[in-house]
């Protein structure tokens, strides 16, 4: 019972921070909030994990949930890598931009 009240809690907190980013990143808080109220579902209907997992061929409810978050966790990473990657794009064209509007011709100070 504990940990029913703990997971609410905790899927109540991350709806609430998806709720209040809705305007700066619409597609990022739906998936969020989509989450967490699957997660709530799950909570409250634990049999419905069994059954949904059943109904697409998984055995149990607990593998079809770490199979959800081992696909979501690498599309996360894979998001975050492209990001990344382009901020390492930006940065270096920056980097660029400012040594070439500093550049001084070479002097013949020995």
């Amino acid at each position: 019972m504990i940990i029913r009240v703990a997971l609410l809690l905790i899927l109540a907190v991350l709806a609430g921070y998806a709720i209040s980013q809705r305007g700066r990143t619409p597609l990022v808080s739906g998936a969020i909030l989509l989450i967490a109220l699957i997660g709530v579902a799950f909570v409250l209907v634990p049999d419905a994990s069994t059954m949904l997992a059943q109904y697409v061929g998984v055995g149990r409810g607990a593998d079809l949930l770490l199979y959800g978050f081992v696909v979501v966790t690498l599309c996360i990473i894979f998001n975050l890598h492209l990001r990344m990657r382009s901020l390492a794009e930006v940065s270096t064209a920056l980097a660029r931009t400012i040594a070439l509007q500093n550049a001084r011709a070479p002097t013949d100070e020995g």
